[in-house]
């Protein structure tokens, strides 16, 4: 069962990268799911930014200090997920909700987590 916060590397057009998965329990059962894009490109600007949430190398199986970027929330096709790697990692709840909350920036809207 894929879960909200988990982190896997997926195939996009940009190639293998780590996404972090935002949609529902319940959703993630079929052959999509909805995700957020992590990219390390820019880190310094971009951990400013309040539509994306920082990570430091290490961090919840990161490799490199990078930031999900809320503005990139993506369907994805489950096959494109690597699961031979599995999960890289969880997002505690703190970094959860920075994360909706941020997803929240980009719609307008004052995004709190239940």
């Amino acid at each position: 069962m894929i879960r909200p916060g988990e982190i896997y590397l997926a195939s996009t057009d940009a190639g293998l990268r780590p996404v972090i998965v935002v949609s529902r329990e319940e959703l993630n059962r079929g052959n999509w799911i909805v995700a957020v894009l992590v990219t390390s490109t820019r880190f310094s600007k971009r951990s400013t930014l309040p539509h994306c949430v920082p990570f430091q190398v290490g961090e919840f199986g990161l490799n490199k200090d990078c930031v999900a970027q809320a503005e990139t929330i993506s369907y994805i096709a489950v096959v494109d997920l690597d699961m031979d790697r599995g999960l890289l990692g969880v997002l505690d709840e703190v970094r959860m909700r920075a994360l909706i909350k941020a997803i929240g920036n980009v719609i307008a809207s004052d995004c709190e987590p239940v």
